[in-house]
């Protein structure tokens, strides 16, 4: 099966670059990166000491509802766009030793029993089980220490952002 791993869409970032309110209305927070594990949500890599990030509430969901949640993430405060990852690789930025993996229908509700923490290296395993299941469209990718969201994986080929 093939995988592709979806970051945060470039038009998101490109609103959040430029001052727009980020899904609590708030601006952006501008740091600069000491190099230590401040995962880019746009480009899927890390951001590297001394550049500038962004810190936003983002909601990675089409609308509001209850499974909706939002949460702190990163983005370079520069445009930056994610690398082709291989057929068997991870985006560069799961570099934890786990991760908490959860699947959602069409909908983008929670299928129950889906989620669990997951080793680094079981995730493309885990990935191909969940996606193969009926009524499982997408599964989120969050940090096992902090629940916050890293990605989300569909079956396919990457389409355009």
């Amino acid at each position: 099966m093939t995988i592709t791993f979806e970051p945060m869409d470039q038009a998101t970032a490109a609103h959040l670059r430029e001052n727009g309110p980020d899904s609590y209305g708030n601006a952006p927070e501008r740091r600069i990166s000491d190099g230590a594990g401040v995962p880019c949500r746009c480009c899927m890599r890390f951001v590297g000491p001394g550049e500038p990030y962004l810190t936003v509430a983002w909601r990675p969901f089409a609308a509001l509802h209850a499974y909706a949640e939002t949460g702190p993430v990163f983005l370079h405060a520069e445009p930056c766009a994610p690398d082709p990852i291989g057929p068997e690789e991870l985006p560069a930025f799961l570099s934890s030793p786990d991760y908490i993996l959860r699947g959602y229908d069409a909908d983008e509700r929670i299928v129950y029993g889906t989620g669990g923490v997951i080793r680094r290296e079981a995730i493309r395993a885990r990935l191909d089980e969940l996606l193969a299941t009926p009524g499982i469209k997408a599964v989120h990718i969050r940090s096992a220490r902090n629940n916050c969201y890293h990605c989300k994986a569909v079956r396919g080929e990457p389409t355009q952002q």
